[in-house]
C-alpha cells in the first residue's frame, strides 16, 4: 500500500504542468473629443468577444502585425436603410496586435468586453529559439565576433560575406553562422 502511493506521488511531480492564462477585459469608450480607446494584445493570445452594449454604433476593431485592420463589430449594417444581422457571441480572434473601440455621437458610451487567453509559456511562440539559432545571451561579456563560412564538402569552411551568390550545377554550396568570443 505505501509503495502504491509512494509511486503515485513520484509520477505526479514527474509531470511538467503548464495552464494557460485567461482574463476578461471591458473597455470603456465616451465619445467627446473622438479619441479611440487602445487595449494592445499579443499576437499568440486568443481573444474573445462575449458582450457589449452602446447608445450609438460604435467602430470595434483589430489590427494585424501587417497594419491589416479587421471589423469586430458584432454585426452588419446594410447601405440604404436595409436590415442589420447581428453575430452570435462570442466572436473569436487571434493574431491582433491591438483592439480599438472608437465611440460615436457625442457623449455616448460604448463598452466591449473580451475574454483573453494566453498559451501556457512552453507554447509561447517569442519564447522559441531554433536549435541552429546563434545567439549572444543577455548575460555575455565582451564582445561576440559573428562569422559567416560557406563549403562545399561541408569539412572545408571558408569566410564568406552576405550577399547574392549564383546558383552552380557543378557543386552544392553550404553556409553557417558561428559566434567566436572576443
Amino acid at each position: 500500500m505505501i509503495s502504491v502511493a509512494l509511486l503515485i506521488l513520484i509520477l505526479g511531480f514527474s509531470f511538467k504542468m503548464t495552464a494557460q492564462t485567461v482574463k476578461s477585459v471591458t473597455i470603456y469608450g465616451i465619445y467627446t473629443n473622438g479619441v479611440d480607446v487602445n487595449l494592445p494584445v499579443q499576437t499568440n493570445q486568443i481573444i474573445s468577444l462575449v458582450g457589449y452594449d452602446w447608445q450609438s454604433w460604435p467602430t470595434l476593431s483589430g489590427n494585424m502585425p501587417d497594419g491589416t485592420i479587421l471589423n469586430l463589430t458584432p454585426f452588419n449594417r446594410f447601405p440604404n436603410g436595409g436590415p442589420t444581422v447581428f453575430s452570435q457571441l462570442p466572436q473569436t480572434f487571434t493574431g491582433l496586435t491591438n483592439i480599438f473601440l472608437s465611440p460615436s455621437g457625442f457623449g455616448n458610451t460604448s463598452w466591449a468586453t473580451f475574454q483573453i487567453s494566453t498559451p501556457a509559456g512552453a507554447n509561447v511562440v517569442s519564447n522559441y529559439v531554433p536549435a541552429d539559432a546563434i545567439v549572444i545571451p543577455s548575460s555575455a561579456t565582451g564582445n561576440v565576433q559573428i562569422i559567416l563560412e560557406s563549403s562545399t564538402d561541408l569539412v572545408n569552411w571558408t569566410a564568406a560575406n552576405p550577399g547574392t551568390y549564383g546558383a552552380s550545377s557543378a557543386t552544392n554550396r553550404f553556409f553557417r553562422v558561428r559566434a567566436v568570443h572576443n
